[in-house]
């Protein structure tokens, strides 16, 4: 990508929604709001490549979930899957906006497809980048007792971000990903102790949390009543449920574009960003 803005940091702010400071950063661009919601365990930053780009469409920007990134982490668990749509909800309403242009990933972009099903009137277009979708009458592919176990087993403290960055870099999923992205969710992603080391910002609770409560969610079934014309993106070789579904979404939905990405995991945003922001610029674009 040639971005002559490259080298700009965005501004940061926050915002209270349901009693929580959301912390969003402000990657500048002129027009109407463009609005990125990142995946379970990350946040906003890690998606620059596809942030920077998207401001030749409109003013961007990208906020953290509740307990993600530098956003406030609150005392009440989360409880479910409608509380990252609840908060995107009460965002975009905290931001004064209607009829945003969102692109999403993973639980990020069930929960546009989710705002876009129950307040059609904040959600203009959407772009949905591998959206974590369940037939919830037939069995799990994978018990949500097992993910949430695999989850806490997870490493949360590093010696340093160098050390952070060498040990994901060979291990799936993050082998697959760009290493500018791999490096920013190691350095943005982490926090320092007061002993120097880097520890996570997102808990791996948070996240099991967020696996054990999935079925608990019909964002499919949101997802095929949305109003606002979408485009869906599933990666080829991805292990999330979604692109199982991704001809039902394509003949049920009824303003949605679907679209596999050939060689693509779940991950597809930190493995093409420049995919994925010339998909959506396109999208966005499109009447």
């Amino acid at each position: 990508m040639n971005n002559p803005h490259h080298d700009e940091e965005p501004r940061g702010g926050d915002v209270i929604v349901d009693g929580v400071r959301m912390h969003y950063l402000d990657w500048g661009g002129d027009g109407p709001p463009i609005l990125l919601l990142h995946a379970t365990g990350f946040l906003g930053r890690i998606y620059r490549p596809i942030l920077r780009e998207l401001r030749r469409a409109g003013h961007v920007f990208s906020y953290d979930q509740r307990g993600h990134g530098e956003s406030e982490l609150p005392r009440r668990p989360i409880d479910g899957w409608h509380v990252t749509a609840d908060d995107l909800e009460g965002f975009i309403d905290a931001m004064g906006w209607r009829g945003v242009r969102a692109i999403g990933h993973s639980a990020g972009a069930t929960a546009i497809g989710a705002v876009g099903s129950r307040r059609p009137e904040l959600i203009a277009r959407a772009v949905l980048v591998e959206p974590v979708i369940l037939d919830l009458t037939t069995p799990p592919v994978r018990r949500p007792t097992e993910l949430r176990e695999r989850t806490l087993k997870r490493k949360r403290v590093f010696d340093s971000v160098a050390a952070m960055y060498e040990n994901f870099r060979t291990k799936p999923p993050c082998d697959t990903w760009r290493a500018d992205i791999l490096r920013d969710y190691c350095e943005f992603g982490t926090f320092e102790t007061h002993h120097g080391a880097r520890a996570l910002r997102c808990s791996p609770e948070i996240e099991a949390r967020v696996y054990e409560t999935s079925r608990d969610f019909d964002g499919l079934g949101l997802m095929l009543r949305c109003a606002a014309p979408m485009l869906a993106l599933f990666g080829e070789k991805s292990d999330a449920p979604g692109v199982l579904l991704a001809e039902r979404v394509a003949r049920e939905a009824a303003r949605a574009r679907v679209e596999i990405v050939p060689e693509a995991t779940h991950f597809l945003p930190m493995e093409q960003p420049e995919l994925v922001a010339r998909k959506a610029l396109e999208f966005f674009a499109a009447e």
